[in-house]
């Protein structure tokens, strides 16, 4: 059963479609749920000789299917509009993200979404895809001579001296807490270099099951090609916040650098605060938060909370900041998830990769796709459907 509607204090002109989910399996597609998603997926060509948008795309593309040509996560996140479960309260006010999931990390459970697979600039919020792809390739006590090319990354930095030695760590601390792009420059470079983190970053998304994603830089500053989905970054999300590394690195509440000299100057003993202390601050369980801005993808954010044991995980795409904060988006969207009835029946499923359907197989397979899988022992979470 399915229907669209707009709940009490929703705004007009924004379609919410509120289901009950039967089974993840059955081969349907909601009413109004809009343009269905491509094979494989496209992004938008150059409009301009610019080397990178300079503004959001009025009409972003939807995601491709999965490689045996299903919806990932299924049916029922192929829509561009908001998907709610059938009994569940109304959403909190001022939840303004042009697209966003929110999902249930442990047992892969998506509890509601808006355009989930519409594809989007990621910003910085991508610096966590860099993150799960070097970090195990990259112990943290390693040192890493800092190029010039590095050190004059464009966009945000933490001050990074050419020439200069850093550990991994810090480097990690500098990419999380303050989300310097020549920190990424940096572990690209130790990783192998530019191309080849990329490159690394294109196949660990498709490992992760993140196909509507596109990497063109390891900061996640804007490409005309570089693209990804809420969804995607639902994966990302659950792979980084299953790095224990990656999570003590991300909730620090600070971190600094001595002082440095090398051939190309000076700096001075400094500290840098992590940029998204509102959110561990303000919110209950905090886990990890990562903050992203460009002029093409404006304000996106991941964030993650534990409570009871059970983890949930948000990604806003595409935010303008009104009338919330993206953090208080974030902290609304995890206080109504958590507050669900246990019997409410998720609207998808975090399906990770998912293989080429074989002659005469009705329904997609990914690597979750059992009773229960994925789900840790002990987890509180309703199941995936």
């Amino acid at each position: 059963m399915r229907g669209d509607l707009l709940p009490a204090g929703r705004p007009a002109g924004l379609a919410v479609t509120v289901l009950t989910v039967l089974a993840m399996s059955v081969p349907t597609v909601l009413a109004g749920s809009g343009t269905a998603l491509a094979d494989p997926p496209k992004a938008p060509g150059p409009t301009s000789a610019a080397i990178s948008p300079g503004a959001p795309d009025p009409h972003p593309p939807a995601g491709g299917r999965a490689p045996n040509g299903t919806v990932p996560g299924g049916p029922h996140l192929a829509g561009r509009a908001m998907v709610l479960p059938r009994g569940a309260p109304a959403l909190p006010k001022g939840i303004g993200a042009r697209s966003w999931i929110l999902a249930d990390l442990d047992s892969g459970a998506v509890l509601a979404a808006r355009d989930p697979h519409g594809r989007y600039q990621p910003a910085s919020i991508l610096k966590a895809l860099t993150a799960v792809t070097v970090v195990a390739k990259l112990p943290g006590r390693r040192v890493v001579t800092v190029t010039p090319a590095a050190a004059t990354a464009e966009g945000s930095a933490v001050g990074l001296l050419a020439g200069a030695r850093y550990s991994v760590d810090q480097l990690f601390d500098a990419l999380l807490l303050v989300s310097a792009n020549d920190a990424a420059a940096a572990l690209a470079q130790a990783n192998g270099g530019i191309a080849r983190t990329v490159a690394d970053m294109n196949a660990e998304a498709v490992r992760l099951g993140a196909y509507d994603t596109v990497v063109q830089t390891p900061s996640g500053l804007d490409g005309w090609q570089q693209l990804t989905s809420a969804y995607d970054m639902a994966l990302v999300l659950r792979a980084f916040a299953d790095q224990p590394r990656l999570v003590g690195y991300d909730r620090l509440p600070g971190a600094g650098f001595p002082p440095r000299s090398s051939r190309y100057g000076h700096v001075g003993q400094y500290q840098f605060d992590n940029q998204c202390r509102d959110f561990f601050g303000t919110v209950a369980g905090a886990l990890l938060a990562k903050s992203g801005y460009t002029d093409a993808a404006r304000h996106t954010y991941l964030a993650a909370a534990k409570r009871h044991g059970r983890r949930l995980g948000v990604i806003l795409l595409r935010d303008e900041r009104q009338p919330l904060e993206e953090f208080r988006q974030a902290a609304a969207l995890l206080d109504w998830g958590y507050a669900l009835e246990p019997g409410v029946q998720p609207v998808g499923v975090l399906a990770g990769p998912i293989r080429r359907r074989r002659p005469g197989q009705r329904r997609w397979l990914g690597h979750r796709d059992r009773p229960g899988a994925g789900r840790k022992r002990g987890s509180r979470g309703p199941g995936p459907g």
